[in-house]
């Protein structure tokens, strides 16, 4: 590489969603943006992590993790421990709960980057910018080096409760690094986070005898807000089990805002036993004051709204409701999966309704063009899509790249 060159090498993501892992290097330096599992990876065992790891030549500087989803951190702790990693301070949160309660591992080195406060790693300044995204606290990142300005949008969408943030992002960079999840679907429009939550009111309304069950990922704080948010509206109460309540908890810390069952009302916590986590016993028991148990719920089902996930059915069973809700606030492929058909076979038998209420974590194309009018970059590179060829039919100065190919600023 030339001794005055900004390099970049998108190490993976460049013909797929997730998995991302961008290397960006000097002569001196080189950092990686991102270090993602595959979407379709098959991982059983810890060590199955390691066969896909990206080939990196050289020594790594420095690593930046755009937000806590599998496919952009989950191969961080393959690297060299005595790398420093930077993350957000929601991220960092979110890293400390899953390391106890789903057991991945703790990720050595965790340093806190603040927001538009940059960070100087050798020749190279980083400064993130928080963004919207269905991961709390999500960044983006302005990489300058050698004269040069590169923006890494991450994951970013413009139809969130924060969806504004992007009017904060730098203009006018010589690079844009643009995730394009739905890019190519120039029909679909998300909805927002607010009517989302529109809809869960009108639903918790029309049918007040009813429980209601809500599946949505533990780790979307913005709906598990809007659903919160849903329950105060209609005089339901908050019901989530032991991990979901410790999530909000923790990002409760950083943000008042976000519920907690010591500083909100109507929030109750589900102890499932399999979460009893003996060896934990702060996490386990902090909560305590809050327990509810299914038995509990069984006796006035219609009062509560139940934050679920398939894996909880037997606990599901013992509430035993003769009427209920069922609402999947997730992408629908995960309805779909082999491992999920005896819950839905239940739910079926029991005659339950059901319904789907969801908006994408990513922005739709009328977001995507929203973000680059404002940023107004010289070049475009497309990343974290299946449809990069496209983005020439929406953008001017769109740079194609192919996974592992060396490209010079």
């Amino acid at each position: 590489m030339d001794s005055h060159k900004l390099s970049i090498i998108i190490q993976r993501g460049t013909n797929q969603i997730g998995g991302s892992c961008v290397e960006i290097a000097t002569a001196n330096t080189r950092i990686l943006i991102d270090i993602g599992l595959p979407l379709d990876s098959v991982v059983k065992r810890p060590e199955d992590r390691k066969q896909y790891l990206p080939k990196i030549e050289g020594h790594i500087d420095a690593v930046f993790i755009s937000h806590y989803h599998l496919d952009h951190h989950g191969l961080v702790s393959e690297i060299d421990p005595s790398i420093p990693v930077y993350v957000s301070a929601g991220t960092a949160k979110m890293f400390g709960i899953n390391a106890v309660f789903l057991r991945m591992s703790k990720v050595e080195n965790l340093r806190i980057i603040d927001t538009q406060t940059p960070v100087i790693i050798g020749d190279i300044k980083i400064t993130a910018y928080t963004v919207d995204h269905s991961a709390y606290d999500a960044m983006a990142f302005l990489i300058e080096a050698e004269g040069k300005q590169v923006l890494y949008s991450g994951d970013i969408r413009t139809h969130g409760v924060k969806g504004i943030l992007y009017e904060n992002l730098p203009q006018n960079v010589d690079y844009l690094i643009l995730e394009g999840t739905n890019i190519g679907n120039s029909e679909y429009r998300s909805k927002t986070e607010k009517e989302i939550k529109d809809q869960f009111v009108e639903l918790f309304k029309k049918y007040p005898e009813r429980i209601n069950y809500v599946w949505c990922s533990g780790q979307n704080i913005d709906r598990l807000v809007q659903i919160y948010i849903a329950c105060l509206k209609t005089g339901k109460t908050f019901v989530a089990d032991l991990y979901v309540a410790n999530v909000l908890h923790e990002i409760h810390q950083l943000n008042p805002k976000i519920p907690s069952p010591y500083s909100h009302s109507n929030f109750r916590v589900w102890y499932t036993k399999y979460q009893e986590l003996k060896e934990n016993e702060n996490l386990a028991y902090r909560l305590k004051h809050f327990k509810i148990k299914s038995k509990e719920i069984a006796v006035t089902p219609e009062k509560y709204v139940v934050i679920i996930r398939p894996t909880l059915l037997k606990y599901i069973q013992k509430i035993d409701a003769v009427q209920a809700n069922v609402v999947t606030s997730i992408w629908k492929d995960y309805e779909i999966r082999t491992e999920n058909e005896s819950f839905f076979d239940w739910v079926d038998k029991k005659g339950y309704k059901r319904t789907h209420y969801h908006t994408s974590g990513h922005a739709d194309q009328d977001g995507l063009k929203m973000i680059v009018n404002h940023i107004s970059p010289k070049a475009i590179i497309p990343i974290h899509t299946v449809n990069k060829a496209i983005y020439s039919e929406i953008f001017d100065n769109v740079v194609l790249l192919d996974d592992g190919e060396n490209f010079d600023l």
